[in-house]
């Protein structure tokens, strides 16, 4: 038998983690998958399982101004349609699973499970986005990118619980997602792209892009950003060629079922080319 705790407070989930060892649960969706064992067999749970959907403080969602707190028991359903989540990180999660999957699963989950499929990734590498971590005796904030170690590999301690997400107010005047897959929605992403800017028109000022399903973890294209920012749109044609190079040496995907690497990597890179030429106004010289 599994033992199985269900807390009404953040408090005591806390010290039940940590006396226990317990195994988090928010909504389910990738834990279960991963551990499951066959029809009529319990999950691989090797420890006691810490249901965490009374814990109201793990469900905050607030914007201060300076930036937005994402509880990690918030739902897709709720981030996809709350008026205080900006637009294009709603449409991520409209983007996501099914109505019935986005229901249960949460933020913190998508970002706990670590996949580098994980589509809220992109975004909240883009945004320079930060966890906060607990525990009974310390509290601290990383990066996403510091917390996303590898593939289901996080830095989440066996007494912490991943609390809540911080994201930095910035409403970048370009914002563009895309992601390929067999669907549209409610299927695993092949590779995908969440790119930002800020532009007046005539020149870039700020860029960010972050591709999923490409390596590891989510890539951050940094070279591609410096080419960007300060760019005239005039000459971004010229600015994309050397971008789809810089795109192609920095990503390192994989075969695997549900793609290939050479499709991925020429994927990427189409993506990378429409952000620069439609999102931005460039045109090919």
């Amino acid at each position: 038998m599994i033992d199985t705790f269900r807390p009404s407070s953040l408090e005591e989930a806390l010290e039940i983690r940590a006396s226990r060892r317990a195994v988090p649960f928010a909504g389910g969706t990738d834990l279960m998958v991963k551990l499951r064992r066959g029809a009529g067999v319990l999950p691989g749970f090797e420890h006691p399982v810490l249901f965490l959907d009374r814990c109201a403080e793990l469900a905050v969602l607030r914007d201060d101004g300076a930036a937005l707190e994402i509880g990690a028991m918030v739902t897709l359903a709720r981030l996809a349609a709350d008026p205080l989540v900006p637009g294009p990180l709603a449409e991520v999660a409209r983007s996501m699973a099914g109505p019935g999957i986005r229901s249960v699963a949460t933020v913190g989950g998508n970002v706990c499970n670590a996949s580098p499929a994980a589509d809220l990734l992109p975004f909240l590498y883009s945004h320079n986005a930060r966890v906060r971590l607990i525990s009974r005796s310390t509290r601290r904030t990383l990066p996403v990118e510091e917390f996303v170690r590898g593939p289901g590999a996080t830095e989440v301690g066996p007494d912490e619980l991943l609390a809540a997400l911080i994201v930095p107010g910035w409403s970048p005047t370009v914002s563009f997602w895309r992601k390929a897959g067999t669907r549209r929605a409610n299927a695993l992403t092949k590779v995908s792209l969440f790119a930002c800017a800020d532009t007046d028109g005539a020149v870039v000022h700020r860029a960010r892009l972050a591709l999923g399903a490409v390596a590891p973890t989510v890539v951050r294209l940094r070279e591609v950003e410096r080419m960007l920012e300060g760019a005239a749109v005039a000459d971004l044609g010229a600015v994309a060629r050397r971008a789809l190079d810089a795109c192609a040496a920095a990503v390192r995907p994989i075969d695997d079922q549900r793609s290939t690497a050479d499709y991925r990597r020429t994927a990427a890179c189409g993506l990378v080319e429409h952000f620069i030429a439609r999102g931005l106004g460039g045109r090919r010289a």
